[in-house]
């Protein structure tokens, strides 16, 4: 109940402040707006009692059926910008519906009931998580078509329009696995960088919200002075950047969204930089743990950073699991294991 209030609020305030924009600027909504149409949960399967299990847990609606181009796309947008989302392949485009393949359901909702939730608290999900999330056959991009006449083709996605998840959009998210996911042999990598994709989305959206924060003992020791050179090279030099506590940064994406799905070894999912604290938010040292610490497991983060030789940084790591896990409910570790053994 309280995310539909939210939800009106939103809608009624949108509405307003859209109706007081100069004419010339012409917005319009796409869409029309139900919370759920037709009966929940969608089916009658075991699958469809775990679905409606997480409805009455965390508040999310899973859907999976009568998903249609105004659902995915249901935004206050300008006209002419970027590309719409939608399902099915592309003979399939003037279908209204993209149901999912009643054999791929339950590879989706052991992806949410057993790698999701179990490392998630009841509160994260009901502040951070969106009240419904489509489980969408083929998601796909397209360029926003204005029809024949208009001469216009805006936007247009050329390289790979299939995607994988589509996060951050007003109420709903979207999230779509590839059939040689379902089916192929790197699966297991495939579910480790979508539940960090997934997750490291939710937890930047809290942080950003003010509703996750660093404690202060994480940032003791740390020296971001800018006379000080850092080694990014040589482990033996005194200032080299483990042994100052300046970890490696998983990308946001953790490796998918490439041409070639899965990427191996961590190298091709991480980048580095000279840190200067709150100069970049995006390069937030905070975050940079986060991410390790639900990329890799505790045994390979020992692995890439030796505790004997990095004793700050792993520090710092013991700091960040603990507090995630003690004041939000996450379990950055649970993360990184999947199932919980």
């Amino acid at each position: 109940m309280k995310k539909y209030l939210l939800t009106i609020t939103i809608l009624l305030a949108g509405a307003a402040l859209f109706s007081s924009c100069n004419e010339d600027e012409e917005i319009i909504p796409t869409g029309d707006y139900s919370p759920i149409r037709g009966g929940f949960p969608q089916g009658t399967t075991s699958y469809d009692s775990l679905i409606y299990d997480i409805k009455q847990e965390y508040g999310v609606y899973l859907l999976y059926k009568d998903i249609t181009e105004e659902d995915l796309n249901r935004d206050w947008v300008s006209v002419g910008t970027g590309d719409i989302y939608v399902g099915g392949y592309e003979d399939e485009r003037n279908d209204r519906s993209w149901n999912l393949p009643q054999e791929h359901l339950p590879f989706y909702v052991d992806y949410f009931y057993n790698y999701i939730f179990p490392n998630i608290s009841r509160e994260f999900a009901y502040s951070s998580f969106p009240v419904k999330i489509y489980m969408i056959h083929n998601l796909r991009t397209e360029p926003r078509d204005f029809g024949e006449d208009s001469g216009e083709n805006v936007g247009g996605t050329t390289l790979d329009p299939y995607k994988t998840i589509k996060l951050g959009n007003f109420d709903n998210w979207a999230i779509s696995f590839k059939d040689e996911i379902i089916n192929g042999s790197d699966t297991d990598y495939a579910l480790k960088q979508l539940r960090c994709v997934f997750m490291i989305e939710a937890i930047k959206n809290a942080m950003s919200k003010g509703e996750i924060s660093s404690p202060e003992e994480f940032w003791s020791g740390f020296d971001f002075s800018t006379d000080k050179k850092m080694d990014h090279k040589d482990p033996s030099k005194e200032n080299y950047k483990y042994k100052l506590g300046f970890i490696d940064v998983p990308n946001d994406n953790f490796g998918t969204g490439q041409l070639k799905q899965l990427w191996r070894p961590m190298e091709t999912v991480v980048s580095c930089y000279y840190w200067e604290k709150g100069k970049y938010e995006q390069y937030d040292l905070f975050k940079a743990y986060v991410k390790n610490a639900m990329w890799l497991t505790p045994e390979e983060f020992e692995a890439r950073y030796p505790k004997a030789l990095y004793p700050m940084l792993n520090e710092k790591y013991e700091i960040t699991v603990k507090h995630m896990k003690e004041q939000y409910g996450i379990d950055l570790q649970g993360i990184a294991y999947g199932i919980k053994k």
